[in-house]
């Protein structure tokens, strides 16, 4: 196309805009940093401030951080719409807005009237213009991505879309439309002459841009349906899917960014985060994105600094990591130096049955637990009304007036009937424990002032035990002492075993029973020998201690039903029948556990403690030291819960993510691809994904903005060969102007030497065809089979490539990207998530030797990392799955 007189017009207006959004927030900063807030307010007295003083400050913050964001990067794109009456100019800036001179708007992207960015020439939409909704028409677009060189503002690769829909793209920048050629040796013109750019830098279509830095593609304007999604309520779950490239990750960082922003949200929103304890101040922070690689992490953080999202390595997460902290400082579900429980261990107990449908080995589990859990209760008031006990009298009868409400189905309305026996169930534990207690401190009166040594011998026997680790959890009675006790000395602690100890044995004693063996009871029990009180003592005291046991089943219930949930867990494991179906092997220590068990664990609390907060008498009480369990949980849920590659994680970790959300809220947002999942136990089906919440929707995209041409086309045929989801396939934008080049090949390498020569020259071929585009190396990836040959293929890379000062750097573990200009070499594991302008896979025939259940999705997943160039190296001969496609290779490029 011509470039004519208009177009330079608009280049010209655009970079002057530029400047003045620039100059304006300049301005901005300095009156705002100079009036400082609370500094010019009159005489405040910071007794009775009602927030006006924290707010100013928070409000100067926010308006400082939005100029600074206007004066790095002053807007984003540039539309003209109609009203029905004038058409009007808006600019839109990443965040912020200012007052422009004449009839230019500024808005921000993520406000109502910044979806206009995302919009088509043509479509229609409903903004706010005068404090009223209006219907307008997009009339024309243009992406900027503003440079700024000295005081001069442009716009490099701008896409301009005119009234009459047809696209092009300005390169290399706005300015060389309309300035004169200066300098006589710039080659810039006959650049674009011998690039097929005949018109001062104006192509037909969407013009591809090389990768040179690796972070996560910068989409600063979202297409349409991509900008519906992400200004979705605040409440809303939703997963998408869609195939690699397609800007899902992106969007999901585009609504963080946006759902952080108080002044964007709706009033029904601000007010839910009112009403939370952290309210607005700590929303800003109340949110966590998980990935499945610690690399993945690491790329997202640029992403987010780009949309003015502090994001903290408490906020970006693997959940490996998260649900180790969280079952073990949390939930208690792990073991730790302050409390027993399971150790995780890198095993896998279940079996292949268990590891493919999870869901329903969680839902076995807590239909066991809530069974248990009830007939015990069952059983305790059965207990408790065969005692010929006063006290007991009004308690039992209640208990037998709502003991029809333990059916599975009905637990938390038994514990909602229960509340109103709790303070005399509390009373009549606090009158048995003082007359018991005063029994046993003068049974142990009577052996200190005959032995002044017997609480120092005493206390060697407990650290004895303790040191031989002779306990088994599961055999101690659960929760048997239920009684705050303020311990703080050897001496203490020494007294609290000795009165478990004889209690043990008095209920023991009355019961009829033996104590269980290698318990610490026991080992104290045996050690006292003849020093033990008298048989009717012991017997009345085992009374009392069975009371009292079979009362606090019925003190706060509700918490027992959350604390038994490890309980329950192992005696789930012993039964036969579950073992039998669920279960490969027995662990070598009854308390070691595998990440899945751990996951189900964790699923099973928090969903327990959102069914219990929802019930009012549990909001009552959640701050008392009796519900401390509830809240604990409750403390970690958070206002926004993103998931990154979603179908990596299992069910039950999607459905633990999910109900990380605070409940009053609900924020789940997550994407995904059902043909990218390159892990055993990842979710597989929408089936799957139903499963973890009724409110979790899916939405479906699929147009590609990474690949080349001729690179969607080899993956479509790709995932056909593959037998993937073909409802999945990418699909070009239809004004893509980026054909590509075909993949590449090489087989029966037999020797390192001859692989990494193939890869050196392919590598030069890389560099020369993108020469004239950028300075520099374009980003290029060498994928390789194991952690174990990452390094080797670093340095024997390094030495084919010194000659042409290029390095092969060694991304070890996953935890680095590397330095620009260098050549990455990662094992294939690592990259999920990732974009690169060139990929080499490795040895592809030996991973499909050593795993075929997963091979078709590596050789998918790096074959998608790639923008232009794709190549693979075989030590053998091509896997059937590639030699399909042979007619797709090519041996180099030219």
């Amino acid at each position: 196309m011509d470039v004519n007189s208009n177009l330079k017009k608009l280049a010209n207006e655009t970079v002057d805009v530029l400047k003045e959004i620039a100059d304006k927030a300049k301005i901005s900063s300095s009156q705002s940093d100079s009036s400082n807030s609370s500094s010019h307010l009159a005489a405040v007295n910071t007794f009775n401030d009602t927030g006006a003083v924290s707010s100013m400050n928070k409000i100067s913050s926010s308006v400082l951080a939005a100029n600074q964001a206007l004066q790095d990067e002053p807007a984003i794109a540039r539309i003209i719409y109609d009203n029905g009456e004038q058409r009007r100019t808006l600019y839109v800036a990443r965040k912020g807005s200012i007052r422009l001179n004449d009839d230019n708007e500024l808005a921000s992207y993520g406000s109502p009237k910044g979806h206009l960015a995302s919009l088509n020439v043509g479509d229609e939409y409903r903004v706010p213009i005068d404090g009223q909704l209006q219907l307008v028409e997009v009339i024309e677009t243009l992406t900027i991505k503003p440079s700024k060189v000295e005081n001069n503002w442009d716009s490099i690769y701008s896409v301009f879309t005119s009234e009459d829909e047809d696209v092009s793209t300005i390169a290399p920048s706005l300015r060389k439309l309309f300035e004169g050629e200066i300098d006589l040796s710039d080659t810039t013109s006959l650049d674009l002459l011998l690039s097929d750019q005949p018109d001062g830098g104006v192509v037909s279509g969407v013009a591809h841009q090389v990768r040179v830095a690796m972070s996560l593609r910068d989409q600063p304007i979202l297409d349409k349906i991509q900008s519906e999604i992400f200004r979705l309520p605040l409440e809303s779950q939703l997963i998408i899917l869609g195939p690699p490239g397609t800007g899902k990750t992106t969007t999901l960082i585009k609504r963080l960014g946006q759902k952080l922003d108080i002044d964007l949200l709706d009033p029904a929103e601000k007010a839910k985060i009112n009403k939370l304890d952290s309210g607005e101040a700590g929303h800003k922070t109340s949110w966590i994105m998980f990935t499945p690689t610690d690399l993945l992490k690491h790329y997202l953080k640029e992403a987010f600094a780009k949309e003015q999202v502090p994001a903290s390595n408490d906020q970006l997460k693997t959940w490996d990591n998260f649900s180790n902290i969280l079952g073990r400082n949390t939930l208690s579900i792990l073991q730790s130096g302050n409390s027993s429980g399971f150790i995780l261990k890198p095993d896998c107990y279940l079996n292949i049955s268990a590891r493919g449908s999870l869901p329903t080995v969680y839902e076995d589990f807590i239909s066991f637990h809530q069974v248990r859990v009830a007939d015990e209760l069952s059983s305790s008031i059965e207990q408790l009304s065969s005692f010929e006990d006063e006290r007991l009298k009004h308690i039992c009868s209640g208990l037998l007036g709502i003991k029809d409400r333990l059916t599975e189905n009905n637990l938390i309305e038994f514990y909602r009937q229960l509340e109103k026996y709790q303070a005399d169930i509390t009373q009549t534990i606090e009158e048995i424990k003082t007359g018991t207690d005063k029994d046993l401190r003068g049974y142990l009166a009577l052996q200190f002032n005959k032995n002044k040594q017997f609480i120092e011998e005493l206390t060697g026997v407990i650290n004895d035990w303790k040191s031989a680790k002779l306990q088994d959890s599961e055999n101690e009675e659960f929760d048997e002492d239920d009684e705050d006790e303020v311990i703080t000395t050897a001496q203490q602690q020494a007294f609290s075993d000795y009165k478990k100890a004889i209690r043990a044995l008095g209920k023991a004693k009355f019961l009829k029973r033996s104590l269980p063996k290698g318990s610490l009871s026991t080992a104290i029990i045996d050690w006292l020998g003849e020093r033990l009180p008298n048989q009717d003592d012991l017997i009345e005291l085992g009374s009392s201690t069975v009371i009292m046991t079979e009362l606090r089943k019925f003190k706060n219930a509700e918490v027992r039903y959350l604390k038994g949930i490890s309980r329950s867990y192992r005696l789930f494991r012993k039964s036969e029948e579950v073992f039998k179906n669920w279960f490969e092997s027995t662990p070598l220590k009854p308390n070691y556990i595998e990440q899945c068990e751990l996951d189900i664990l964790i699923l099973a609390n928090l969903k327990i403690a959102r069914a219990l907060l929802k019930e009012r008498f549990v909001q009552q009480k959640i701050e008392s030291s009796g519900v401390s369990a509830i809240e604990s949980v409750a403390s970690s849920f958070k206002n926004q819960i993103l998931v990154d590659e979603a179908t990596d994680f299992s069910p039950i970790q999607l459905a633990c993510m999910e109900s990380l959300s605070e409940p009053s809220i609900g924020s789940f947002f997550a994407c995904g691809d059902f043909n990218q999942r390159i892990t055993e136990l990842g979710t597989q089906s929408t089936e799957q994904l139903n499963w973890i919440s009724p409110k979790l929707k899916t939405e479906k995209i699929d147009v590609v903005y990474r690949q080349s041409e001729l690179l969607n086309q080899f993956a479509k045929k790709l995932l056909m060969g593959m037998k993937g989801d073909i409802d999945f396939v990418g699909q070009l934008p239809k004004n893509a102007n980026h054909k590509g080049v075909p993949p590449v090949i090489i087989e029966n390498t037999h020797s390192t030497g001859e692989c990494v020569g193939w890869l050196k020259d392919r590598i030069l071929e890389v560099e020369r065809n993108v020469g004239q585009q950028v300075e520099g190396l374009p980003t290029i990836a060498i994928l390789v089979n194991h952690e174990d040959e990452v390094i080797p293929m670093a340095e024997a890379l390094t030495n084919e490539l010194e000659d042409h000062n290029i390095r092969a750097e060694a991304c070890v573990g996953g935890k680095s990207l590397g330095e620009a200009n260098d050549v990455r070499v990662f094992d294939v594991q690592h990259i999920k998530g990732l974009e690169f302008e060139a990929v080499f896979f490795v040895g592809v025939d030996v991973l499909a030797k050593k795993n075929p259940e997963l091979f078709d999705k590596y050789l998918y997943v790096g074959a998608t990392r790639a923008a232009t160039f794709f190549g693979l190296t075989c030590e053998g001969n091509a896997p059937k799955l590639i030699a399909d496609l042979k007619t797709s290779f090519r041996d180099y490029w030219r």
